[in-house]
């Protein structure tokens, strides 16, 4: 394609050369670039892409989008490079990347799932419906990206405007129809979805997260919105639709707009979905419904509360697209599970285990509320906050879990830069305001039978909650969910929640009920 077929006029300040140059590809990362290439300049988070301009001219780029003046760039820059000024590059590399994969979303069912929390699984129960309903779909979120039996590693939830346009075309040249992608706050603040074509957008809640990157609440909200008050007025597919959790205080005041018809759900009060009667246990959720299509019995084996409004929101969303009613059941009835998300680890040990993704206070506070409804036992919880990330939440996370838990260990998740125990410590602080003891000995702690212990090995924090755990008790393991890797301040290595659960319990299962307690209290 010619370079002036790509440019969006109206973003651009200035052009330095010919515009009626062939390109062989685009890129936004330098290591991509090979001849023939436009390369967009995109100012980043850790760097700014206009630094690597003499390196993509040494690589063969003939053409280079960007922010600043072509005079206020390196004196190494070739004279003859073609350069276009425009206002800001995020955005035109977005209309760029749409305009050369020839507007993909346009051509496929596309529904964007935003929130802090409940993206991931509402995702996979819509997989589930659209592939009962004979639909070949895409998914695009925090585990993978996923289409026609390919799978690919998810870097971030939603990726760059260049990666994302390909992954669509990629998704209609397998046959894909249906798309389902989580949409983040910082993909909507960094016009990484700019240009997409949404036919269903879904809010499940908004709660404290990002606020190292957003400042406050108010303004991470503001950042939600764009997908309903901007993305669906621009939608060019009929009528678009918005599927709103009106429990959350945020989703309540999201605006009814006339370029959308909006579908609420709520387990609280009416609304267009709501269950008339519904019951969740160890077995999963069952839930009578109340929808605009009629009153319908749904059930699933996830777990909690959560899940039951994760489940309104993908029927909303389906009934929204004219999925028929027995389409949905069977739909939601044949999801398993979903990785990393109140995932229950079977074992035979008559306690029960699961791993969790929750690493917000509120996500934390649902979940742990979740379980705790299906624990006969006491509620073991193991959980860290991440390194280099928001550290208000901290505090408030260890309050959490030393309000829900019998017996809370503390541990490290993704320490990044920072000192593991200073982590630990903001946790602490947050864990004594409750009143609820630190034990300094795991045997003093099996002695009393609740309170908190540290145990920063994360590893031997999650051996030591199998061991202390009896009969009808719940091992909570939180914060990591489907990762698997631990990312410290020199290196990132692999370890897997869920890996560590069963190592731990096989190992019980060997040693017997006097080794368990012996290794409990040797914390070997």
């Amino acid at each position: 394609m010619k370079i002036k077929d790509l440019i969006e006029q109206r973003n651009v300040i200035k052009i330095n050369g010919d515009v009626n140059l062939d390109i062989s590809g685009i890129a936004y990362n330098s290591r991509k670039v090979g001849p023939g290439y436009l390369f967009v300049a995109i100012p980043g988070l850790q760097h700014d892409g206009h630094d690597f301009i003499p390196e993509v001219c040494e690589k063969g780029a003939i053409a280079v989008v960007g922010e600043k003046r072509k005079e206020s760039l390196p004196d190494n820059v070739p004279s003859n490079l073609t350069y276009i000024q425009v206002k800001q590059s995020r955005l035109a590399l977005a209309e760029i990347a749409n305009r050369y994969y020839d507007y993909p979303s346009t051509k496929l069912v596309l529904v964007g799932i935003t929130g802090t929390n409940g993206k991931t699984t509402t995702s996979f129960l819509l997989e589930s419906i659209f592939t009962e309903w004979g639909k070949k779909t895409g998914v695009i979120g925090t585990i993978n990206y996923r289409y026609d039996g390919i799978e690919e590693k998810a870097p971030v939830t939603t990726p760059e405007s260049l990666d994302l346009q390909m992954l669509f075309s990629r998704m209609l040249e397998c046959g894909v129809s249906h798309a389902i992608m989580e949409v983040s706050s910082h993909a909507l603040d960094l016009d990484r979805v700019h240009g997409c074509d949404f036919n269903v957008a879904v809010f499940t809640n908004l709660s404290q997260d990002h606020l190292d990157y957003h400042e406050d609440l108010e303004k991470y909200f503001q950042c939600k919105l764009k997908l309903f008050c901007e993305y669906l007025a621009r939608t060019k597919s009929g009528e678009p639709v918005a599927v709103v959790n009106i429990d959350d205080r945020y989703g309540a005041s999201i605006p009814d707009e006339p370029f959308y018809r909006k579908i609420t759900y709520s387990v609280e009060r009416k609304a267009d979905i709501y269950p008339r009667k519904w019951h969740v246990g160890s077995e999963g959720i069952r839930a009578n419904l109340t929808t605009p299509k009629g009153i319908f019995d749904v059930q699933t084996p996830l777990l909690g509360r959560l899940n039951l409004y994760n489940m309104m929101a993908a029927v909303g969303t389906a009934l929204a697209l004219g999925v028929p009613i027995s389409v949905i059941q069977r739909g939601l009835a044949r999801v398993k599970g979903v990785s990393g998300r109140l995932e229950n680890v079977p074992n035979e040990l008559g306690f029960t285990v699961v791993v969790d993704y929750a690493h917000t206070p509120d996500a934390l506070e649902k979940a742990l509320e979740c379980v705790r409804e299906i624990t006969e036992g006491k509620l073991v919880v193991v959980f860290g906050c991440g390194g280099d990330r928001d550290k208000t939440k901290r505090p408030l996370m260890g309050r959490v879990a030393a309000r829900h838990g019998d017996v809370v260990i503390i541990t490290s998740d993704n320490p990044r830069s920072e000192d593991p125990m200073e982590i630990i410590s903001d946790i602490v602080n947050g864990i004594e305001s409750t009143g609820s003891r630190i034990f300094s000995s795991v045997t003093e702690l099996m002695t009393c039978g609740s309170g908190c212990y540290i145990e920063p090995d994360r590893r031997r924090a999650i051996e030591l909650a199998v061991n202390l755990a009896t009969s009808g008790d719940l091992v909570y393991i939180g914060g990591k969910g489907h990762e698997d890797y631990q990312i410290l301040a020199d290196r990132t290595i692999h370890f897997d929640d869920k890996e560590e659960v069963l190592r731990a319990l096989e190992k019980r299962k060997q040693l017997g009920e006097n080794g368990r307690t012996a290794s409990a209290v040797s914390g070997v």
